[in-house]
């Protein structure tokens, strides 16, 4: 067994193991596991030692390579099955009621031709040692059949689920998933070549044949993994990034609803992820910016821009030191009591507009929430807090007055 069939074998189980727990809990993401599953024990009875013992145990021959083949009819079914399930949802219950019987059909048929096949003597490559026969070409040309038309059907719809894709990893994942499928296609093509030639008695290479056919099924094996990979690594990849997006904006959040704490939202989530926290998190931020904004008149808003030009910045980042200014003088104000700006007097900030790209808008509140702990901010507050903040003037005070 080579090194690449030895590292494939391995990948094989540990996709199978690593999807047992999501096939478990999610119908939709059975028949992906099943594909590997089904794929990992084939590619396990078909390693020359395991399949000795096998035939050895039974006293069939080749009895471990009919097992193969018929492993491989199931992954084919669920691998179209699980497309479907993605780019033609409404045709999965339709297709289920064909593809189930197709498949029983063309297992039914390679059992019987298996046992109408001559196998004198065990043999390491049924296809090479079955060229020239009837029932064994018959055989052969039934499974690869099965599975070229079964790739290429996944093919066609994994790559045209692809240009539909919005995210880019997922975009990636269905590309490559076909083109694995499409090397699938590609290895029962040529091995049904060379079983016909072989019952034309033609002359063949057949050391390099199946080298090239060997290739082809690692290759096809391979991308198949990696792009059923692309997706779940794409999921953990934004979980990350929605951590550290997160983190960044927690100063910020915390600095508004101390000052805001009705906005914070009261729902109870028994495991909430990263993206439901962030989106909580932006939702609070506008919120409490929005009341935050009845403390920032124009005339606040006007000093905040006068004092981020003073920096040299990038007009993204001078926006953002000038929001961070207004905000830390609004909550400023709102601790010391002062009353909120007449009606109509402060409007909320156009960014705060509920028409947002959101990633964009978790960007914005990064670099807002970096320059509100800056220094600068601090003493641009605190050196205009004379004239922002106007103490609220109550009953009692007047009389002591």
């Amino acid at each position: 067994m080579t090194a690449v069939k030895t590292i494939t074998l391995i990948m094989l189980w540990v996709v199978a193991a690593w999807r047992l727990p999501g096939a478990i809990r999610a119908p939709r993401q059975r028949a992906l596991w099943i594909a590997f599953a089904s794929i990992a024990v084939a590619t396990t009875i078909g390693v020359p030692e395991v399949a000795h013992a096998i035939d050895a145990f039974t006293g069939i021959h080749n009895l471990a390579t009919l097992g193969k083949n018929l492993l491989g009819i199931i992954a084919s079914a669920a691998i179209v099955d699980f497309v479907t399930a993605i780019a033609r949802p409404d045709h999965v219950s339709g297709l289920r009621r064909t593809l189930a019987p197709a498949a029983t059909i063309a297992m039914t048929s390679l059992t019987a031709l298996f046992a109408l096949t001559p196998r004198p003597e065990e043999s390491d490559n049924f296809f090479e040692a079955n060229m020239g026969s009837g029932p064994g070409t018959a055989y052969c040309i039934v499974f690869l059949g099965t599975l070229g038309l079964a790739m290429t059907e996944a093919t066609r719809l994994f790559w045209g689920s692809s240009r539909h894709a919005g995210a880019r990893w997922l975009r990636s994942g269905l590309l490559m998933l076909g083109t694995g499928t499409f090397f699938g296609a590609l290895y029962s093509l040529l091995r049904s070549i060379l079983m016909l030639l072989g019952l034309l008695h033609a002359t063949i290479e057949n050391a390099r044949a199946n080298q090239i056919a060997d290739i082809l099924e690692y290759t096809a094996i391979s991308l198949i993994i990696l792009g059923s990979s692309i997706p779940a690594i794409g999921v953990l990849w934004r979980a990350l990034r929605d951590w550290r997006s997160l983190r960044s904006i927690r100063p910020l959040w915390a600095a508004l609803t101390r000052a805001v704490p009705e906005v914070v939202l009261d729902i109870q989530s028994l495991y909430p992820g990263p993206r439901v926290r962030l989106h909580r998190a932006v939702i609070e931020i506008r919120d409490a910016a929005l009341v935050l904004a009845q403390h920032a008149s124009p005339d606040v808003r006007e000093r905040a821009r006068s004092a981020a030009e003073q920096y040299t910045l990038t007009p993204e980042r001078r926006s953002a030191l000038a929001e961070a200014i207004w905000l830390h003088t609004a909550v400023t104000a709102r601790f010391a009591g002062a009353s909120p700006a007449p009606a109509g007097g402060a409007l909320p900030s156009p960014q705060l507009s509920m028409d947002f790209d959101f990633d964009a808008e978790v960007d914005r509140l990064r670099a807002i929430s970096e320059a509100y702990h800056l220094p600068a901010v601090h003493a641009t507050v605190e050196s205009a807090a004379s004239t922002t903040v106007t103490p609220v003037t109550t009953a009692s005070d007047q009389d002591t007055a």
